[in-house]
């Protein structure tokens, strides 16, 4: 009942976002089986173990394709199997979903914040706003030691609770009676560099119905986001990216004192990780009125000197929010007293980000065929723990309760 329950709930939100809320008084049994497809654009750092090209990455080359398939049915079957058929345009062939297997809980960390000679203090210093000087009070200083830690987390609590992101609910494990994902263990293949969504797409398994969609051409991969004036020194920007609602750019760095050094395009104070890279189109509007979130016109949003001052080398992202495409099976009767009993309800989601350094010399991280070269030195072979994972800790453990 409960998981029942559950789906109908998630079902009237993907409903309205669609323009389809039943009628005020009209009765709707379901959705059988929900689906969200996360469609993402990457550049500039690989996402993952691939090789790259540093001076590409400079200027947000080394564009990546990826897609997460989740879904959930209130079906079951001995032996769940299910896949997803996109057009060929995609160059995959069928995506299986395969129903994870049970694993184990990880073992609890072993971390210890180390020694700093100073009663175990780390700082966060958050700086906020485009432009080439920083407004008044700031930075902001956040401290967590050892000694008290419950103020720092006191202070970052507060922190986000002054930006809230609407928390979104994917298909999971053990939210319905069967799930299924990809990437899995059995299939995880890259998506072509020319892969396209254009077209029919069809879901098929043991345990759900079938569920068909078609995209169009502005429901494909969002475009990469393509820096400018990064690589030579200049004010951080970017090309317009097409399809995108809004933008948000931060970095993270840190100094010789062990201090975490956070900035973002935000005019109020927000933390490294505390916006997602995928917001509801909603809640984009909502953030943009707030000053969090860059309208989509914005294309420049100059780092201050002060900030790269206090981390002459820090890491660089920017993300362009996508929009949705909601679609449900079949169609919402005419007659309100007409039961609409719903077989699937359909999410796609787009986002574009890309992610790179500044402050350092990539040429020297690069060999003749401009892959990757780890550089080793006696202090890499045998590294001390950052100081600021403690903050970190702390910081992912909030951002994990909210």
């Amino acid at each position: 009942m409960l998981r029942l329950t559950c789906s109908s709930a998630l079902a009237a939100v993907l409903l309205l976002s669609a323009g389809q809320a039943p009628a005020q008084g009209q009765r709707t049994t379901g959705p059988v089986a929900t689906y969200w497809v996360t469609v993402r654009t990457s550049s500039g750092l690989p996402t993952g173990g691939a090789g790259f090209n540093p001076m590409a990455m400079m200027s947000g080359g080394g564009v990546q394709k990826s897609l997460s398939l989740q879904l959930q049915s209130e079906r079951t079957a001995a032996s769940p199997d299910a896949g997803h058929q996109p057009p060929q345009g995609l160059g995959t062939g069928i995506l299986p979903l395969v129903t994870p297997r049970d694993h184990p809980a990880p073992p609890p960390s072993d971390f210890t914040p180390p020694s700093r000679g100073d009663g175990g203090r780390v700082r966060m210093l958050i700086y906020h706003g485009c432009g080439e000087s920083t407004g008044s009070g700031q930075p902001l200083v956040i401290e967590i030691s050892t000694d008290d830690p419950a103020r720092g987390a006191s202070q970052m609590a507060a922190l986000m609770e002054a930006v809230r992101v609407s928390p979104e609910t994917p298909p999971s494990p053990g939210a319905g009676r069967t799930y299924g994902e990809w990437p899995n263990e059995r299939s995880s293949q890259a998506i072509p560099a020319n892969g396209s969504l254009v077209g029919d797409h069809l879901v098929r398994g043991n345990y759900t119905p079938d569920i068909a969609f078609r995209l169009g051409a502005d429901q494909d991969f969002m475009d990469p986001v393509q820096l400018t004036g990064v690589a030579d020194g200049g004010p951080l920007g970017w090309h317009a990216v097409g399809g995108a609602r809004g933008y948000f750019a931060m970095t993270m760095g840190s100094n010789e004192a062990g201090d975490m050094v956070v900035w973002t395009s935000s005019e109020v104070p927000v933390s490294f990780g505390q916006i997602p890279d995928i917001l509801s189109p909603a809640d984009v509007e909502r953030l943009i009125r707030q000053g969090v979130v860059l309208p989509a016109s914005t294309t420049r949003c100059p780092i201050p000197g002060a900030v790269q001052t206090a981390a002459p080398e820090s890491m660089l992202r920017v993300i362009a929010f996508g929009g949705e495409a909601n679609f449900s099976y079949p169609p919402r009767p005419n007659s309100a007293r007409e039961t609409w009993n719903i077989e699937h309800v359909v999410k796609v989601r787009y986002t574009s980000g890309v992610t790179t350094m500044l402050g350092m010399d990539m040429s020297d991280l690069a060999d003749e065929d401009g892959r990757s070269r780890e550089r080793e030195t006696p202090d890499s072979r045998q590294r001390s723990p950052d100081p600021a994972d403690a903050l970190r800790s702390v910081l992912g453990g909030l951002i994990r309760r909210r």
